[in-house]
């Protein structure tokens, strides 16, 4: 079988998944359309880092090309997206407004943050190879005390949507501030575990060579492994490229020529982000189908609650409407001396005829209106209430994996009970459940085998 590229993959995804579980997809308000929006653009390599970690001038140095402004103080302000011009474009600059309403990108979430934002948004549009491939995104740089009101929008927030559709994220500091920065630690701490996953984040120390010597590394470099230990909240540290900015007019520091390796590895992770956009698709598929089972299992599970209180509820009404029709006429001729003669008493006395049925019948269907009305009124939003409020009993979970599916969705099945409950009771969960488990045993594993020869 030929070897699949990302763009024939990302075609062959949004064919299937909406074609083998579209409807499913929308049967619990699940949003099909946000699982695929990133699979709309290319592989993207997201740069964060405070203001002098240099992420502009490694931009420049793998580009080729002075594309970002650099300095030592805070240059650039903006989230600039870096791509190629499309097939029959030329080089040029689009706006923030822009780029949030072209539907081909996957940046319209981004207009929820509100012009201040978008006048700090910008896409250029260059010329080089590598851009074909890839699209990076460079950051402004993060710093210290530093409020929503400062900068007029959430950043943190932005940060967290860059992050979601980003194939490699690289995080960057400097020895001078080795994580040190508050909004490195929150962006660590909170941001990135709530937007995506660990392999796709690298550590990055940069500008070594201002280091006055190697002895002077080795501090900054484990003062980063101390701060980096307590903003992650991990005793075991993850790799940290130690990389510099190669120049003509910079003099690298005897013995610092070792991590020129170092350096050219970096680079060509940048280049591997098509390669991890391929498997990063299929995880993402492969973590929603699952969470979709498990929010089947779930109103599977409330289905069934449900069918048995109606069970149990029926049972009562049928005995209480079948005493009302052997009773409810006696028990009226014995407060109110009417009728006269009672339907058990006619079969008594031998002077039964079918009018005799009337109040027995009236009685029967009274107490069957009212059990039904009650039920509907009182015992079912009862019954939504109590497992909107606490669902954890409605599925059996397996394994930690699932716990934490379980964790993420938790508060969507509480919402689709609260809201939907009357739908959800007649669905055929169980057959949907038939064909996200056969999509995952089939299907994903077909295009993970795709990807293996990629």
């Amino acid at each position: 079988m030929a070897n699949i590229s990302a763009n024939e993959l990302k075609r062959e995804i949004e064919r299937v998944l909406p074609q083998k579980l579209g409807s499913i997809f929308e049967n619990y308000s699940c949003n099909l359309e946000k699982l695929l929006t990133p699979l709309k653009w290319k592989p993207i390599v997201l740069l964060i880092g405070n203001y002098s970690s240099g992420k502009s001038t490694f931009i420049n140095e793998f580009l080729g090309r002075e594309i970002q402004r650099t300095g030592q103080a805070p240059t650039d302000d903006s989230f600039t997206i870096i791509t190629a011009p499309e097939p029959g474009e030329t080089e040029g600059d689009i706006t923030g407004n822009s780029i949030v309403s072209d539907d081909r990108l996957p940046f319209g979430v981004l207009r929820r943050f509100g012009e201040k934002l978008l006048a700090h948004l910008l896409m250029k549009k260059v010329d080089i190879e590598h851009l074909t491939e890839i699209a990076i995104i460079d950051t402004p740089g993060m710093l210290d005390s530093v409020t929503e009101k400062d900068r007029g929008y959430d950043y943190l927030g932005v940060i967290g949507e860059f992050a979601k559709i980003s194939d490699l994220i690289v995080l960057m500091f400097d020895p001078h501030k080795a994580g040190t920065i508050k909004e490195t630690y929150q962006v660590l701490r909170m941001t990135l575990p709530a937007t995506t996953g660990e392999d796709r984040v690298a550590f990055v120390m940069n500008r070594v060579d201002e280091c006055e010597s190697l002895e002077d590394l080795v501090r900054a470099y484990g003062t980063l492994c101390w701060n980096l230990s307590q903003m992650t909240g991990r005793k075991d540290i993850p790799r940290i490229f130690l990389t510099y900015a190669k120049t003509p007019d910079r003099k690298i520091p005897p013995g610092f020529e070792v991590w020129e390796k170092e350096r050219e590895e970096l680079k060509k992770t940048f280049l591997e982000a098509p390669r991890m956009r391929l498997f990063h698709m299929l995880q993402e598929v492969d973590k929603a189908v699952r969470e979709l089972s498990l929010t089947i299992k779930a109103m599977d599970g409330f289905k069934s609650v449900f069918i048995n209180r109606l069970k149990g509820f029926g049972k009562a009404i049928g005995i209480s409407g079948l005493l009302g029709f052997l009773l409810g006429d006696l028990v009226m001729n014995l407060a109110i001396d009417y009728p006269h003669d009672p339907f058990l008493t006619s079969l008594v006395t031998g002077n039964f005829s079918s009018d005799k049925l009337l109040w027995p019948v009236i009685w029967l269907l009274l107490v069957l209106g009212v059990g039904s009305l009650y039920f509907q009124k009182v015992g079912f939003p009862k019954l939504i209430d109590s497992y909107s409020r606490d669902p954890d009993s409605l599925v059996k979970l397996e394994s930690a994996y699932e716990k934490d599916l379980w964790d993420r969705i938790r508060s969507k099945v509480s919402d689709l009970i609260r809201k939907k409950a009357r739908h959800q009771i007649w669905i055929r969960h169980k057959k949907n459940l038939e064909k996200t488990e056969g999509f995952l045993k089939v299907d994903l594993q077909q295009f993970y085998e795709k990807v293996s020869r990629f």
